[in-house]
């Protein structure tokens, strides 16, 4: 088995987005997976995943920890989830570790204490938070971007494996992260100056995706995609005088019909806002939805929808 240990800023999103990440069952404990193996490249793909690797063992005696690990060397990384607990790991932690060999030189153990339970693993990924510091520094940006975190949080969430659009491009940030994981992606906005500016984004870190001018109620495309986009949120968002209700009405009626079977939508709108009713009528289901605190005034909700 594997492990992943993840954010706890927000659990509820960070297991969603593992859920997303592996096939086969997944056992969670507070800040802890416990996945199957044959799925790596998790922390490394993630928004929310901090490190992931192989399972050694996993117990509430601290002895049987220390049999899966006793008279080897490790460079031990002992994290408590839940802060009421540091002191009794304390005294857990001396001894699961008797016997055991310690130098920055040796793998990294990760050893974590929640539930009650001792999860101890061989760290072989973490998250890239280089790419994701980088992403956030592009040439171009503008009020209320979307962050690299979220953005790559989503394209996860939608289970890309192959094309991805992004109808609503913006300056690209979810672009970027699509194109970062090696998807093919496509962009489209209405506003030729959003497009000048993604394309200018994603050269700027030497990514390809097809950007272009357009509207979201008259794409011209072959289907097959998976859908991930952040729309316009103010109640003045129009489309060619359409109204917002009417906009996403339109968006959501489009993507399904761009969307491949089985195939995923995810997309951010205000959190005061309630699509359910569009979703349905656009033939499509909702799976689950997320929501994102940004500021006192403004929350944000992720939907995650599916094409039956």
């Amino acid at each position: 088995m594997r492990y992943a240990k993840f954010s706890m800023d927000d659990p509820f999103i960070s297991m969603a987005e593992v859920r997303a990440l592996v096939e086969g069952e997944v056992h969670f404990l507070a800040g802890v997976a416990l996945l199957p193996d044959g799925r790596e490249k998790i922390a490394s793909r993630s928004s929310t995943v901090k490190v992931s690797g192989k399972l050694l063992s996993a117990s509430h005696d601290p002895k049987e920890v220390n049999e899966a690990i006793r008279g080897r060397c490790f460079s031990i990384y002992p994290d408590v989830i839940l802060g009421r607990d540091k002191n009794m790991f304390r005294a857990l932690y001396s001894e699961a570790t008797k016997g055991v060999e310690t130098s920055k030189r040796c793998p990294k153990l990760d050893l974590v204490f929640t539930d009650g339970v001792i999860v101890a693993g061989i760290r072989e990924e973490e998250r890239d938070s280089k790419s994701l510091r980088e992403h956030s520094m592009k040439p171009f940006s503008q009020s209320g971007t979307m962050d690299p975190f979220t953005s790559r949080l989503m394209v996860n969430l939608a289970r890309v494996r192959k094309r991805v659009l992004d109808p609503f491009v913006g300056v690209g940030s979810i672009l970027l992260e699509s194109a970062w994981m090696g998807l093919d992606c496509v962009g489209v906005d209405v506003d030729p100056s959003m497009v000048t500016k993604a394309k200018a984004n994603l050269s700027h870190f030497n990514y390809q995706c097809h950007v272009i001018q357009g509207s979201v109620t008259s794409l011209n495309l072959v289907g097959g995609f998976h859908v991930v986009t952040d729309p316009p949120y103010g109640r003045s968002s129009s489309a060619k005088g359409a109204t917002l209700r009417e906009l996403y009405a339109a968006f959501l009626s489009v993507s399904a019909e761009l969307m491949e079977r089985g195939g995923r939508l995810v997309f951010a709108s205000d959190s005061r806002e309630d699509w359910r009713d569009e979703i349905r009528s656009a033939g499509l289901k909702t799976v689950s939805t997320h929501l994102i605190y940004l500021h006192k005034s403004l929350s944000r909700a992720i939907y995650v929808v599916e094409r039956g």
